[in-house]
């Protein structure tokens, strides 16, 4: 499988592909980055790329960087690499989403601005959202913090290489690119996938699209006709009794039932039409979820969508949840007024197909992750005060 890098910072450097295959050779990354950074000859965004082809390199990829005017490559996967333009991405980067064909490639961003909140989250999510528009197949940057790709932080050039964390995580971008790139390119598991349909906005449900996943165990979740308590934020999370699958210190409410088919999903489809309370309730209580080590990782997500409203973001929303759970974004189906994004035949038949894809390669190498509490402390609680 290859990756490639796509530079497209207006004050980069130029790394040729001798000095690439070092790099991706080398035994610690940190200090690569730093002896290259440090000199000026790379821009911090083209900093953060070679982290993440270093990753990718690490999951058995072929590697290669892309600059302003070069030709492109067959590829499998693609970093995107952008410096931050007022909580967006770069010129260069958006001529490449827009004339580069991402179909059914797999598509991870990293990001780099001036200050700690300078807009790099916003960055990776407007290029990734654009990204599924275009056909692509999306991931961020996996645990141990399982975000929206890299996000480095430095305004001079060379600033790069104090921020170890940004280098991080556009390590963990190319990783999950490679590793998306392995899925897309695997064959069809002959095991049936489990579809399971969740129900966000009742009256906009479209059965003919449910019934026509005829090649998988559908089962629909309504979220809407379950009492889902809010989450209580405890610091314990995730509790309970540690041997059974449902570890949520809330036991009095419907949460159970609705992660029981969750837990065996191999896709998940959010059916929506509207900003429903539901739906953030929902999303809140799957906290525990992703603290139990990831339990729905690099399995796939997408969304239905059917909307009167151009202001409707509740697609964009599931689609930055769900990357937190360490989940795979097919592209999306769309509906505004009748008018659809894709057909309903090309759609089941996209979502079925990666399903099984994903299913080969999870029963061949598994997805044994483990949760870090990045941010957190240990704390001394009274439980029987949050289970009450």
């Amino acid at each position: 499988m290859k990756v490639i890098g796509v530079v497209t910072s207006p004050r980069y450097g130029k790394v040729n592909q001798e000095t690439l295959s070092d790099i991706v050779t080398s035994k610690n990354i940190m200090d690569t980055i730093y002896d290259i950074g440090y000199e000026g000859n790379v821009s911090n965004s083209e900093a953060l790329l070679l982290s993440a082809m270093w990753g990718a390199a690490n999951e058995g990829a072929e590697v290669e960087l892309i600059y302003p005017g070069d030709p492109i490559p067959k590829f499998d996967g693609v970093v995107l690499s952008t410096p931050v333009y007022f909580g967006d991405r770069s010129s260069i980067l958006h001529d490449f989403i827009n004339n580069v064909d991402l179909k059914d490639k797999a598509v991870g961003v990293v990001s780099v601005g001036a200050k700690r909140n300078g807009g790099q989250e916003t960055t990776n999510i407007y290029a990734l959202y654009d990204c599924l528009d275009k056909g692509a197949v999306i991931t961020g940057n996996g645990p141990p913090t399982a975000q929206y790709g890299g996000t480095g932080w430095a305004g001079n050039k060379t600033a790069i290489v104090n921020d170890d964390f940004g280098i991080k995580t556009s390590y963990g971008t190319g990783r999950q690119v490679a590793k998306l790139s392995e899925i897309l390119k695997a064959s069809e598991s002959d095991k049936i996938p489990n579809i399971v349909f969740v129900v966000v906005t009742k009256e906009l449900v479209d059965m003919k699209l449910i019934e026509s996943f005829k090649g998988s165990n559908v089962e629909v979740v309504d979220i809407t006709s379950n009492y889902i308590r809010r989450c209580v934020a405890c610091p314990i999370c995730p509790n309970g009794d540690l041997k059974k699958d449902y570890k949520c210190i809330i036991t009095n409410d419907d949460m159970a039932k609705v992660h029981g088919p969750l837990l065996h999903a191999d896709c998940i489809i959010f059916v929506s039409g509207t900003n429903d309370t539901n739906f953030q309730v929902f999303m809140e209580r799957c906290r525990f979820i992703r603290r139990d080590h990831f339990e729905l990782s690099e399995r796939m997500y997408s969304s239905v969508s059917k909307t009167t409203s151009v202001t409707d973001i509740l697609p964009l929303r599931i689609m930055t949840n769900m990357l937190r759970q360490n989940m795979f974004g097919l592209p999306f189906f769309k509906e505004y007024k009748g008018h659809r994004n894709i057909t309903i035949p090309t759609y089941v038949k996209m979502i079925e197909k990666y399903t099984k894809k994903s299913i080969t390669v999870r029963q061949a190498s598994g997805t044994d992750f483990k949760y870090t509490a990045v941010g957190y402390e240990d704390a001394k609680i009274n439980e029987k005060a949050y289970r009450d």
